[in-house]
Parts: C-alpha cells; sequence; structure tokens
C-alpha cells in the first residue's frame, strides 16, 4: 500500500506552494498557506481517497491568476522593447496553465513571443499565391528577435535570474517574479487549413532551436482547442483525468518519462461517457481511467500508432515512452487498488472487483 500520509503531503505542498516558501522563515505566507483547508479535504477522512480527489481537482483560482500577472509582466516590458528595436510581435500563451491542468501553486508559464513582421506559408494553400515574397532571411531575423528578447529581460529585469542557455526559450525565474515564466521565441506559419479557414487554431507556430538553427513546427491552439473541447464534452472529467495522472506521475517513487502533452494526449483517446461523471462519483473516474490504460499497455500496436491531438506526432514515439506507460498504469494500478482496500476490506480480491468497488462509491 502507497505512503499516502506523504504524498497527501506532496501534492498539498504543491497546491498550496508550500513547496516554494522558505519554511524555516515561518513567514506569514507560510503560515496562511499552511492553515488553509481545500474542499476536498472535508470530504473524506481516508487518506487514500482523500489524495485522489485533491489530484483532480483545479488550482484555486487566485494562484493561476499570479502565473497570468507576472506572465503579462514580462509581455508588457518585451513588448515595448521590441517595439522600440524596430520588431513588430505578438504574444500568447500555451501549456498547462492556460489549459488550467496545471498541478502546481508556482506553475511556470509559457509565453510565446511571435515576429509579427513576416509569416512563412504552405506553398499548398488555396491563398499562397495571395502572399508577398518577403525581404530577408527567417532564421536570421529570428535569431535577432532571441537576441533582442535576450537584452531586454536582461535590462528590465536586473534581479531576476535569466537562463538563456535553452534551445528554445529564454527562462526568468526569482527576484521580483513570483513565478518562472519561459519566453519562447517564434514566428506564425499559415498552413493550408488556415487558408481557408482564417481559424486561430489551424494556425501553426515555428519555434526557433537556436541550438540546431532549426525552426521547429508546433500547433499549440489545436492541441488546446482539443482538450477544451473534449473536457466540454465530459462535464470536467478530462480535465480532472488529466490532473490525476500528473499527480500520480509526480507521486510514483521512480521518475515516469511521460510529459504533461503525451498525458493530456492519452487522456483525449478515453471514451467520453466514461470520463463524463458527477463530482460524488469522482472516485469512479479512477477505475475509468485505470481500464483505459490497460487497454492501451494491452494493444501496444494500436496505441504507438496514437497521434497527439494536433497530429503533429505519436504520442508513443519511443519504447522508453511505452515502458512509461506501462509504470504509469501500474501507479494507477495501486491506487484503485488502495481505495479499494479502503472502501471494503474483505472486496479487493481481483482486478474486476476493484473497479466495481470504485465505480459504486459515493463521495460528497
Amino acid at each position: 500500500m502507497g505512503n499516502y500520509t506523504q504524498k497527501l503531503s506532496n501534492m498539498r505542498s504543491r497546491r498550496l506552494g508550500l513547496d516554494t516558501i522558505n519554511t524555516l522563515s515561518k513567514s506569514a505566507s507560510f503560515v496562511e498557506a499552511a492553515a488553509f483547508t481545500e474542499a476536498y479535504e472535508t470530504r473524506t477522512k481516508s487518506e487514500a481517497i482523500k489524495y485522489a480527489l485533491g489530484a483532480m481537482q483545479p488550482l484555486e483560482q487566485k494562484y493561476t491568476q499570479i502565473s497570468f500577472q507576472e506572465g503579462e509582466r514580462v509581455r508588457s516590458q518585451l513588448n515595448t522593447g521590441l517595439q522600440s528595436a524596430g520588431i513588430p510581435a505578438t504574444f500568447e500563451y500555451q501549456g498547462s496553465v492556460p489549459l488550467n491542468v496545471h498541478i502546481r501553486f508556482a506553475s511556470d508559464i509559457d509565453l510565446l513571443v511571435l515576429h509579427d513582421g513576416f509569416v512563412t506559408v504552405d506553398g499548398a494553400g488555396p491563398r499562397a499565391s495571395a502572399y508577398k515574397t518577403l525581404p530577408g532571411n527567417v532564421l536570421v531575423n529570428m535569431l535577432t528577435l532571441r537576441r533582442q528578447c535576450e537584452q531586454i529581460i536582461e535590462l528590465k529585469f536586473p534581479a531576476v535570474t535569466v537562463d538563456k542557455s535553452g534551445a528554445k526559450s529564454i527562462s526568468l525565474s526569482g527576484g521580483s517574479l513570483q513565478r518562472k515564466v519561459d519566453v519562447v521565441p517564434s514566428h506564425w506559419h499559415d498552413t493550408a487549413t488556415y487558408q481557408i479557414t482564417r481559424a486561430k487554431h489551424d494556425r501553426e507556430v515555428k519555434i526557433l532551436n537556436q541550438d540546431e538553427y532549426a525552426l521547429i513546427p508546433n500547433r499549440p491552439f489545436l492541441h488546446m482547442l482539443r482538450i477544451e473541447e473534449k473536457d466540454l464534452a465530459t462535464n470536467g472529467g478530462a480535465k480532472k483525468a488529466i490532473r490525476l495522472l500528473k499527480n500520480v506521475k509526480k507521486d510514483a517513487d521512480s521518475d515516469i518519462k511521460l510529459s504533461s502533452y503525451d498525458i493530456a494526449s492519452l487522456v483525449w483517446y478515453c471514451d467520453n461517457d466514461a470520463l463524463n461523471k458527477p463530482y460524488y462519483l469522482e472516485l469512479s473516474l479512477i477505475a475509468k481511467i485505470q481500464h483505459h490504460l490497460q487497454v492501451l499497455v494491452d494493444n501496444p500496436d494500436i496505441t504507438n500508432k496514437l497521434d497527439v491531438p494536433d497530429l503533429s506526432r505519436k504520442i508513443i514515439d519511443s519504447q522508453e515512452k511505452f515502458l512509461a506507460l506501462q509504470h504509469l498504469k501500474m501507479e494507477v494500478d495501486e491506487l484503485a487498488t488502495d481505495i479499494a482496500r479502503e472502501l471494503k476490506p474483505l472486496y479487493y480480491n481481483s482486478y474486476e472487483a476493484v473497479r466495481k468497488s470504485l465505480m459504486e462509491a459515493h463521495v460528497f
């Protein structure tokens, strides 16, 4: 049986930011956070069940808002500085925070800085001929954008630690920032589909990889749209499942090499009805996720062909990831069994019995 006293403590620390506060100082913010009780903590006395319920819930909105506020501080300075340098830019957010599937109080926020002086175009698109040929070299322009962003950040945030070593992003942390902000230099690429629909989610982003002198295609808005659609179709169940699996991964005894993006993509393939449960049947989501992971593990030929929601690659694109999927399933199996043991001590002697116990459990 897992150590749910420790897991619950770890999760609570992540959710309330206790892992980011100097506990030795016992500052006012630490004392306030430590005394705070979230709704899931009052629904049961069982630590295993409390852990599972808490792992599914979104963070308090006020904590998430701080991530956006810090992102906006960086965006404002970059916008002013780039304008002065004669580089037009637009800004967007991507990742777990705008999707609201992050699991840490102090979650990083990804800020796309999109060079707005040009776009690249899919030549096979129906409007490709209407685009003007752009002067200059795209890669050179993108490297210039990156260097300007670095200079502006170092000038405007002198007390912040700036890590420029990342191939795709510039990381800001510490100093006056309450959250880590990753600045990602990029530009728009108008796909053939976007040329028809003009819908933002069909527009591609190309991210500069300065180490390889390359531009990497990315479709963050299509990914976010499809996860949002999935969540809407399941009355919030999809995001609960994503958060649960991310917490289970985080609290596993060894590293599970699946990204947040991979986990969201795996959940995207789960049956909508399986994820559509009222709050008092949230434990049944564990049984449904357990079954979904079992099917994925039992059918590697099918699983290895599954695309991420934006169709840019396979979810399980290496043997290492398939092994990680197996590991994640084992962790969920353990959680499901431990909860079933607490619900009905004499009724957890088989996989089906565990699932039945979770499916029938009501927690208000």
